[in-house]
């Protein structure tokens, strides 16, 4: 393990993803309100979300080496960076300049990673996770993924987006969880590690749900606004995998008393940072950006 490279790797990871996924929206978001399977296939003839993709492959990249040089509890909440990133690149692409509240509340989630990191310090190694509790853990997630998006279906746009990006976003945090064993196993093992259920199990959850939780995020880019749903994905995943990683991979949290008020006002530091960059028109798409876009011109079919 070495912090001093893990950290680095997943504040650049942040930043990777908080670019492409400002760029992913502008080519994705529909501005109809509804998801649209065709429209997800024209997204494969966009110049503008190719680039977003490769953006999301080194982000990927980044967090690969970070999760394997250190703990998913530390790594994983980093990501969160994201979202004020994606705030700077969406103005430089054409959306509305931030505003001084859009600062505050990224300072509001800046400050309360940084005390969480300072709450948690070094939780050490890892376990592997068992392949049993893998598989339970990809199952009840798909249960409770199905049931949030069945909870949402038929709602206004706004709600739908967050309920989508909610469930991505469990499904990035799990990928996160499966990542650390998967890199573990090819450490010890090399692909001979992948012929065996521990190796195998968590290797089909990292791309199971990695695919799942993208393509959620594209419908959840077209249903709507980046300030509905990324920020719901970013809240969800740093949760999800902060409880699985203590309690799957057992990384060593401290759990007194004064330490979960700690955590629990961090989280809400972080929620609130996120719900009002949620409600800044900083995030809502550029008009032309949305109109330039091989989905936008075309609409639903």
């Amino acid at each position: 393990m070495s912090l001093a490279v893990a950290i680095p790797c997943g504040i650049a990871a942040a930043v990777a993803y908080g670019g492409a996924t400002a760029v992913q929206h502008s080519a994705a978001h529909t501005g109809t309100g509804e998801a649209d399977a065709v429209g997800l296939l024209r997204l494969l003839t966009s110049p503008r979300w190719w680039l977003s993709v490769a953006g999301d492959g080194v982000g990927l990249l980044l967090q690969v080496v970070a999760l394997a040089t250190g703990p998913v509890v530390l790594i994983q909440p980093l990501l969160v960076l994201a979202l004020p990133v994606s705030l700077i690149v969406g103005f430089l692409i054409g959306g509305p300049r931030p505003r001084g509240a859009d600062y505050g509340a990224c300072a509001s989630i800046i400050a309360g990673l940084a005390v969480f990191f300072v709450l948690v310090g070094n939780p050490g190694d890892g376990e592997p996770l068992r392949s049993g509790a893998a598989l339970i853990t990809i199952l009840i997630g798909l249960a409770v993924g199905a049931a949030i998006l069945l909870a949402v279906r038929g709602r206004r746009p706004a709600i739908r987006a967050v309920g989508y990006g909610c469930v991505a976003g469990g499904f990035f945090g799990m990928v996160g969880v499966m990542i650390n064993t998967v890199s573990q196993t090819f450490d010890a093992s090399s692909w001979s590690g992948f012929a065996h259920p521990e190796g195998l199990v968590p290797l089909i959850g990292v791309l199971a749900l990695g695919a799942l939780g993208f393509i959620l995020t594209q419908i959840s880019f077209q249903i709507g606004a980046l300030g509905a749903s990324f920020p719901a994905n970013e809240s969800t995943a740093p949760l999800v995998a902060v409880l699985l990683g203590a309690v799957l991979l057992h990384e060593e949290v401290p759990l007194s008393p004064l330490y979960v008020i700690g955590y629990v006002l961090c989280f809400a530091a972080i929620v609130y940072g996120t719900i009002r960059l949620a409600n800044s028109p900083s995030l809502e798409p550029a008009p032309e950006s949305a109109d330039a876009s091989p989905v936008a011109e075309t609409g639903r079919p």
